[in-house]
């Protein structure tokens, strides 16, 4: 009787560690396609929101129009110059990873942190500590204005728009 006891714990037991494996199996399993499945929808919204006339071809006609393309330049920080422009052109990536247009070198900034899309959106890529304008956290994606305050980790960022 006690033997088949200890059998049944020690049953039950495994049983119980199947059940644990499959459960964290299954919670990263779910954590890596949602984040793909993030990427990709955040890709097909920039698809969308893309124009018909290619990027060249409405720079130049900006240029020859006497109109500069929106840009950032730093403020104040502890890894870039300040004063430092940055044109946003047809997009900009920042964050800590090599690859971003813009790269942070500092620790609160994430590895892929934020995109910046034409003409001037901001768009948080699920960053750890967040990004703000303004001292306001960004949700998801957020418009900027001339003169907004764009704060990526200790880096401080002044937005000018197209002019």
């Amino acid at each position: 009787m006690v033997q088949q006891l200890l059998l049944l714990g020690q049953l039950a037991f495994v049983l119980l560690i199947y059940l644990f494996v499959w459960r964290v199996v299954r919670s990263a399993r779910g954590d890596l396609l949602g984040a793909a499945g993030a990427r990709r929808s955040m890709r097909n919204q920039d698809a969308q929101e893309s124009t018909i006339i290619p990027a060249a071809d409405a720079q130049a006609a900006r240029r020859a129009a006497g109109l500069t393309d929106p840009r950032l330049v730093v403020q104040s920080s502890d890894v870039l110059r300040p004063g430092v422009p940055f044109t946003i052109g047809g997009g900009l990536s920042m964050g800590r990873a090599e690859g971003n247009d813009v790269m942070l070198d500092d620790p609160v900034v994430s590895s892929r942190h934020l995109r910046i899309v034409p003409p001037g959106t901001v768009v948080d890529d699920g960053s750890t500590n967040g990004t703000f304008v303004n001292g306001e956290r960004v949700q998801g994606r957020m418009a900027l204005h001339t003169d907004d305050q764009l704060q990526v980790g200790s880096t401080m960022f002044r937005y000018e728009g197209p002019r």
